[in-house]
This record gives C-alpha cells, sequence and structure tokens, in this order.
C-alpha cells in the first residue's frame, strides 16, 4: 500500500509539472502571434484498449491573434471538471479510479453520447530519417496503428507517443501518428453532432448533441436579421443561383444584416444618384459576391484563408481574433474582407448561414494599387517607391499598412520630412514601422482592451479602440501608440488590408540621427551640426558609434558660445567639423561590445575607450566605460545601424605626449626636472604605451624642500617611476572603497598605491585636484602630495582592471551603468 500511495504522488507531481493552471492574465498587452508560428499546446493520451484516441478537453484550435482586456476577472472552472482538462493524459479513468475519496464523479465528455457520428481517415507516406519506427502507447504496449499489439518494449525503454487533440463546439478531432517500417501512418478520427444536431455555444463539454429546428435560408435569414439581402436577391432573381441552381451542392451564405443593407442601399443611391436603390443593388456580382460553394464552418478555417466565391475572380479573406474569456464575449471573433462576422454556422435548409454587419465589395487592387490611386497619400506612394517597398505590398502575401496622409507628412521637422521624402537614410525602416506581415482588420481591437501587433522592425505598436460617449454615434475611434488616430479603417486589398492614418508613427530606431539627438535633449550638439550645415552628412553616416556630450557638457564652452552669439561664424568651419567628427568612430559599437582599445574617428584621431568596474566585491564585473576619460552616461539608443551614446564632457583631439605636457605646463616644472634627472623623458615621450602620470605640482615640492631643510630626494628615479602606472586609469574609475575590499593599481616601480575616493579621488597619500588631462600616450592627473616609496613587498594586491588592451567585458551595461 505504500507504494501504491508513492506512484500516486510521484503521478500527481508529473502532472502539476506538466501543466500550470490558468485563471488569467497579469499583464494587460499581450502578442500577436500569426496561426503558423504558434505551436500546439494540447496533449492526449492513447486509451489502453479500444481504436479511438482520447481527448484532450482543454485543447482549442490555436488562432492567430490574442487581445488582452484591462480586467482580470475570470470565472474558475468545476474543480473535478477542470483537473480532467489541464491533466488530459490521466484521463476518466485515473479520477475514477479514486472512488470515495472526493475527486468527483464520472465526467462523460459529448462526442461519447448519442447523436454523434464519426468520420474516420487515413493518410500514408514515406517516414524521414530522424522519425521513430514504432508508435508506444503510455501503458507500455506498442501497438500497430491504432489496435492491434506488435511486441512488447525492452526493458527499462519509456517510449510513447501523445495524440493531438482539438475540442470545438460541434467536433472532436484527434490526430495519431504512427511510425513502423520507414512508412508514417496519420490516422484522424472526427466526431461531431450529427446532421439536424448541435449543441450550444460555450456549452458545458458534457453537453450532449441535441435536436436543431432547420428551417428555409430565407427564414433562417430573417431569424438572424438578415431578411432583405436575400429577400432583394430573389426579387433580382439571383437566390437561386446563389444556392447552386437545385443541384444539391452545399453553399455557405455571407449575409448581410438588414441595418448593414439598408445603410448600402442609401448609400449607394447618394453616391449614384439613382432614384430607385434596388436597380442598383440589384447587380448580381454583389449577390454572388455573398455565396461560396461548400459548407464553410468558421471554427474549421484557417486564419488569412480565402475563399473563392460565386463571383468570378473574386476572394472572400476569413480573419479570426481571440479574445480574452474576461470580457465575457465570443471567444473570437472573425472577418470577412474585414466586414464582421456577426453571427455564424447557422445551418439552414439549403446553406450554411453567417451574418455580416457589413456589405462585402468587389476587391479588385493590391495594396500598393490602392495607396497610387488615391489622391492624398502620393508622399507615401513615392517614398514606397523609392526605398522598394512597394514590392512587398503588391505581392500575393498578407500585409497591413498604416498609411499616413500627405498632412500628416506635413507635421514632421523639416530635415525628417526631407529625408523621408528623398528615400534615403532611415526612410525603409520608417516605413516599416507601419507595416505588419499579417491581416489586421479594426475589429480585432475592443473598447476597454489593449491589442498588441508587431511590425516588421519586430517593435509593438498598441492599439486602442476608445469608448464612445453616450452622444456620440458610429465606430469608436483607434489610436495607435496613442498617437496616430485610424481616420479610415478596412480599406480591403487582395493582398491585405490599409488604414489611413493621420500621423506618421515614430521609432527610435527609424529616426535619423540628428531627430534622435533632438528627441533625447543633446539640443546643443545637434544644433552645432545644423550650424555647420553637415547635418545631412552626419544622417546619411551607417555603422557608426557617436559620443554626443550632453548639454551640460557643452554649456560654457567657445562652440556653445559661439552658437549662441555668432552663429553665422560656424557655417563650414573647419575647426567645429574636426571637433564634430571626433565624436564618431566606426563601427557601430553597443555597450556590450566594448572593450579596451583606441578606435580611429572619422575625423583621423583616435579616442581610447577603457572599462571599469564599480563594484567593491566583483571587481572583474566591468559596468561602467569611458572614452577619453568621458563617461558614457546614456547608450545604446540605435537609429539606421547607427549607436548614439552620451558623454559627460566634449572630446578634445589631444596634440602633446606626456613629456610636452610637462613641458608647457610652468606648474610642472619641479616634476620635469626629476624625471630627466632618471633619464625618463624617452619613456614619456613613447606614444606606443600608454601611462597614467600622476604629477605634484611645484608647490608640492616647495612645502616638501621647506619642510626637510632643504634635501632633495635620494633616488629620483625610484620617485618617478612611483608616480607612472602604465595603464589608463581615469578618475571615473576610481571609487570609495573600504578594508576588505581594497583596491590598488600597481607603478612601474612595482609599487602597490591604494585608490579609493572621498570627495575627490585618492591615490595613496595624495588627492587628486586635476582628472584627467589627456596626451597621446596616456592621462595626466594632477596630485597634491608626493607619493613616497616604499620597501617593496612579496604580496600581490588587487588590481583596478586586469591588464592588456584585449580585455572584455563581463558585466551587463544595461544592468550596472
Amino acid at each position: 500500500m505504500p507504494d501504491m500511495l508513492r506512484l500516486w504522488a510521484c503521478l500527481l507531481l508529473l502532472g502539476s509539472i506538466q501543466a500550470v493552471p490558468f485563471y488569467g492574465d497579469s499583464g494587460f498587452d499581450t502578442e500577436f502571434v500569426p496561426l503558423e508560428h504558434q505551436q500546439p499546446q494540447q496533449q492526449g493520451r492513447q486509451e489502453p484498449a479500444g481504436p479511438v484516441p482520447a481527448q484532450a478537453p482543454g485543447g482549442v484550435d490555436q488562432k492567430p491573434f490574442n487581445v488582452e482586456s484591462i480586467t482580470t476577472d475570470v470565472n474558475s472552472p468545476n474543480p473535478a471538471i477542470f483537473f480532467q482538462q489541464q491533466f488530459p493524459f490521466f484521463g476518466n479513468e485515473f479520477f475514477n479510479s479514486f472512488g470515495g475519496f472526493g475527486f468527483g464523479a464520472a465526467q462523460e465528455p459529448w462526442w461519447k453520447g448519442p447523436n454523434v457520428c464519426t468520420e474516420k481517415e487515413e493518410d500514408e507516406t514515406v517516414a524521414s530519417a530522424t522519425e521513430t519506427d514504432e508508435t508506444v502507447d503510455t501503458f507500455g504496449q506498442e501497438r500497430d496503428g491504432v489496435s492491434s499489439v506488435v511486441r512488447s518494449p525492452l526493458f527499462g525503454q519509456f517510449q510513447f507517443s501523445v495524440n493531438s487533440c482539438a475540442e470545438k463546439p460541434n467536433k472532436h478531432v484527434c490526430t495519431k501518428i504512427v511510425n513502423q517500417n520507414g512508412k508514417k501512418k496519420t490516422l484522424t478520427l472526427t466526431r461531431q453532432c450529427c446532421y439536424g444536431y448541435g449543441r450550444p455555444r460555450n456549452a458545458d463539454f458534457t453537453t450532449p448533441c441535441e435536436k436543431i429546428d432547420i428551417k428555409d435560408v430565407e427564414a433562417t435569414a430573417s431569424d438572424m436579421g438578415a431578411k432583405q439581402f436575400l429577400e432583394s436577391a430573389r426579387s433580382a432573381g439571383e437566390l437561386a443561383e446563389m444556392l447552386g441552381g437545385g443541384n444539391g451542392k452545399k453553399v455557405t451564405l455571407f449575409v448581410p444584416n438588414d441595418a448593414a443593407f439598408v445603410e448600402y442601399r442609401s448609400q449607394q443611391q447618394q453616391d449614384n444618384n439613382v432614384e430607385d436603390p434596388k436597380a442598383e443593388a440589384s447587380k448580381p456580382s454583389i449577390y454572388k459576391l455573398h455565396a461560396v460553394l461548400g459548407e464553410v464552418q468558421l471554427e474549421d478555417v484557417q486564419n488569412e484563408k480565402l475563399l473563392q466565391t460565386e463571383l468570378a475572380d473574386q476572394k472572400i479573406r476569413i480573419n479570426s481574433y481571440q479574445l480574452p474569456a474576461a470580457l465575457g464575449l465570443e471567444p473570437y471573433r472573425y472577418a470577412a474582407n474585414c466586414v464582421p462576422i456577426e453571427k455564424h454556422d447557422k445551418l439552414s435548409e439549403q446553406a450554411l448561414v453567417h451574418t455580416l454587419g457589413g456589405v462585402l465589395k468587389p476587391v479588385t487592387k493590391n495594396v500598393m494599387d490602392i495607396i497610387r490611386a488615391r489622391a492624398d497619400m502620393s508622399i507615401m506612394r513615392t517614398v514606397l517607391e523609392k526605398t522598394n517597398l512597394s514590392a512587398m505590398l503588391e505581392s500575393d502575401r498578407p500585409v497591413t499598412i498604416f498609411v499616413p496622409t500627405d498632412a500628416a507628412f506635413d507635421k514632421l521637422e523639416p530635415h525628417l520630412r526631407r529625408a523621408l521624402k528623398e528615400g534615403r537614410g532611415c526612410a525603409s525602416n520608417i516605413l516599416k514601422n507601419h507595416l505588419l506581415d499579417l491581416t489586421f482588420c479594426s475589429l480585432a481591437t475592443v473598447p476597454g482592451a489593449k491589442t498588441t501587433a508587431y511590425n516588421l522592425l519586430g517593435e509593438a505598436l498598441l492599439l486602442n479602440r476608445t469608448h464612445l460617449d453616450k452622444n456620440q454615434t458610429g465606430p469608436a475611434p483607434i489610436y495607435i501608440n496613442n498617437l496616430a488616430k485610424i481616420i479610415d479603417a478596412d480599406i480591403m486589398g487582395t493582398n491585405g488590408v490599409l488604414h489611413v492614418i493621420d500621423t506618421i508613427l515614430p521609432t527610435e530606431s527609424a529616426l535619423p540621427m540628428t531627430s534622435l539627438m533632438t528627441q533625447k535633449n543633446l539640443t546643443i550638439f545637434q544644433q552645432l551640426l545644423e550650424a555647420s550645415g553637415y547635418a545631412d552628412q552626419f544622417d546619411d553616416l551607417d555603422n557608426v558609434t557617436i559620443f554626443a556630450p550632453t548639454d551640460k557638457a557643452l554649456q560654457g564652452t567657445e562652440w556653445a558660445r559661439m552658437l549662441k552669439e555668432q552663429p553665422e561664424l560656424l557655417n563650414k568651419n573647419l575647426d567645429l567639423l574636426e571637433f564634430l567628427n571626433y565624436h564618431v568612430v566606426k563601427p557601430m559599437i553597443k555597450t556590450c561590445d566594448l572593450t579596451e582599445q583606441s578606435l580611429p574617428t572619422v575625423s583621423g584621431s583616435s579616442v581610447r575607450l577603457n572599462l571599469y568596474s564599480t563594484h567593491a566585491l566583483f571587481s572583474d564585473v566591468m559596468n561602467r566605460a569611458t572614452v577619453n576619460c568621458a563617461r558614457l552616461v546614456h547608450f545604446d539608443d540605435e537609429s539606421c545601424g547607427s549607436v548614439l551614446h552620451q558623454v559627460d564632457r566634449p572630446l578634445t583631439p589631444p596634440k602633446n605626449n606626456m613629456l610636452k605636457l610637462l613641458e608647457a605646463n610652468p606648474n610642472y616644472s619641479k616634476f620635469l626636472e626629476l624625471v630627466r634627472k632618471a633619464n625618463l623623458t624617452q619613456l614619456l615621450s613613447n606614444d606606443s604605451r600608454s601611462f597614467t602620470l600622476l604629477v605634484p605640482k611645484n608647490d608640492v615640492f616647495e612645502e616638501l624642500t621647506e619642510s626637510t631643510e632643504g634635501s632633495r630626494p635620494s633616488d629620483p628615479m625610484g620617485l618617478v617611476k612611483t608616480h607612472i602606472v602604465e595603464d589608463v586609469v581615469c578618475c571615473a574609475g576610481i571609487i570609495p572603497t573600504n578594508w576588505p575590499f581594497v583596491r590598488s593599481i600597481e607603478s612601474i616601480s612595482g609599487q602597490h598605491l591604494r585608490i579609493t575616493r572621498d570627495r575627490r579621488p585618492k591615490i595613496e597619500n595624495a588627492g587628486v585636484t586635476k582628472c584627467d588631462v589627456v596626451a597621446t600616450n596616456g592621462i595626466l592627473h594632477e596630485i597634491n602630495d608626493i607619493i613616497v616609496p616604499r620597501p617593496l613587498r612579496n604580496q600581490q594586491r588587487p588590481q583596478l582592471i586586469p591588464p592588456g588592451a584585449g580585455y572584455q567585458p563581463q558585466g551587463d551595461f544595461d544592468v550596472f551603468f
């Protein structure tokens, strides 16, 4: 008995791992995923005896869209039914075996009840090399197909096949694949309510098939609120032909409801100035366009399915959109050529009837041809053709485009509008922000719910249908990203749909670099580009990295003063051009790809990248970056194949090496004298090496001389070498540290110099009074004390950064900066 209990416990644990209860969504936004990209979520089991695979009652055909509701109230199912639905591999027998343990009585599904008809299909193909040779059920017996036992598996083997079952309101379909002797056999078993029987929508899975009242097609349409269309078709002599001409073939009718048909006839009369509206409405095409041969149940139709109508060369595109249960609506919304299907799958004596919220119109142009024919879309047409995206809108693949009018282009800043019209720079990316590779009809949006679709850039578009006020009529307006309003929806083409919007949808990844700078409040740097006359050249740059100083960093500079007082002197100013180009390097480098290295700029000079850690404990995690010791304070803003990083000071190309810096500053003359006495001038003038030079000012030496009564250092070489570090240690890389997390840098004399920060960076006993004077071969820090060499010890201290210029960062800049 204990062994049996342990077995049941293991089975329950297995089930809890594989099936997690779902009561509702935690967030508000869900993705739109095309049907072909979704993975099946149903799993079933094989019956131990008998030819029929068991169901997965919780399984439902995947639909291509999900919409999420603002509210997350979802009614919980009955516990016994819930477990049977969530753990289908146990089946009813598992729960019934507990008897009096309180797991509930047996629940027979409707498809095992009366009035159910069964169809079996079998398809045989050659199995691929990767597929197995046998099918094994969950009870360990291998079976040929469904019923006959072939042989028992070897001891220790664990092989089984999982049936794929799908439950629909009036249909239950199970598919089983059997691989045997190199042949792949697919068995499909369909159980559905027999003709004349059906089940209520959203019925419990135990509700059986019951007799339904089947009427004449006109009576059925009348009951569905759509009699006038068929009456008009009969009076025009078209109804009999729509119903197959009495040949007994199955037909499906898409019938506009009475309100929609009356509105259509009224509109036709206004548009064509026809006195008798019936004369215009009696055109044969308008009726045959709503008839399809065959019985088309919407729950069986794949998304984007094209149905051939009885009108030559005219098809109906079916789209389906899944809604959350919290909305309390039908689980799916269906559209025919983006016209809402309001009621569906009603059986009549002559046809299967679906009713529409509008009248279908002939579709003869693809989406691109529609744009070409519209006078208010001339700019969009030009840009699409220049970027060659027009080819996509002319293909047969489904597409949705949100088309800005010419007036929407006028709202753009002149620079961006010019770039778009010329089809250069980021024009292609901006257009892709308006394109979806699926058919998105406006009925996919629901008031009170947020709907997310992903464009060709992989970026989310958030669509929100607002609620109408009590005194408002017509469809509720739809906004995209709370910015653009759809002013004309659901213009259908042969390959998708077009929606007209009043504002261009911006995207940071598609903005020209100068526009991105404006958006990121880098106004001074952007204005310098405009004033120089080279803004267009910057926007045309590709695969570059721009280190742009913040406005705070540029305030007080000579360039900012000239921009304010003498902007005319900046136009075509070559010095300004060199300054701007020094902030641009090739190629595009995001922070996750930064390494310690020197990179050539567009101006020709190089900038030096350095990485540091600001973590006291994890000193090998590089999470701070500098360029010429200017710290990156904001980073990784992409724009058309380039990237923008913000730095906290402007970059100026160094003109002198270390030795020349000392010679140029009279305050460093005493330290320069020691350098010469130590014969280290050649070392400090070597541009092939990189140093950090710690320089006490003359007054520091004077104070030392007074305190020691005129004595001079006995070892000038040792003293100078203690102030030279063969590495670049910027002030941004020095952080506060305390024991035991002490950090140090090593001078070329072998001294380990402790570094920390109080009010200012501190190196051993000396505070840094002036940081980061950049030279061609390193940086210089001015310090307020002399670092006296100590006797060397045979011990190692942790270094600030690992040596070597090729060190790769190990941290995530987005997390630690």
